[in-house]
């Protein structure tokens, strides 16, 4: 196959199942029919694939994957700019999460061995 992983393809929806859509998609000199699983449709949760696409439509598709038995796993939101961004917003909130869990575990124990020190200043004082 000539298509490559990660590239944006337009392509035709041919068939809808409540599981995903089949979508015809130009590769190389030939078209083959790839898979649009229902979580890549939208950036939102799709309950219903009906309400997004219908038999017929065109579409941009990004490549996520060509098995060894041939077929083609396709994504819609992944083609979506705003998909990138979204990733690079959960990738920095999460980076948040972590340097803020590291800080407050840092402090909790900074304020422990301050306690300590004061408790045993106090003792050699009181002696």
């Amino acid at each position: 196959m000539v298509a490559l992983l990660g590239e944006i393809v337009k392509g035709k929806v041919v068939r809808l199942e409540e599981y995903g859509a089949f979508v015809e998609v130009p590769v190389g000199d030939q078209v083959v029919t790839g898979l649009v699983h229902v979580s890549e449709v939208a950036l939102d949760y799709v309950d219903n694939i009906y309400a997004y696409l219908a038999e017929g439509d065109e579409v941009e598709v990004k490549v996520v994957d060509i098995k060894d038995d041939g077929k083609v796993d396709l994504s819609i939101k992944r083609a979506d700019p705003a998909w990138a961004d979204e990733q690079t917003a959960n990738l920095r909130s999460k980076l948040d999460k972590d340097f803020n869990k590291r800080l407050r575990r840092f402090m909790h124990k900074s304020q422990m061995i301050q306690g300590e020190a004061r408790r045993q200043k106090r003792g050699r004082v009181g002696s």
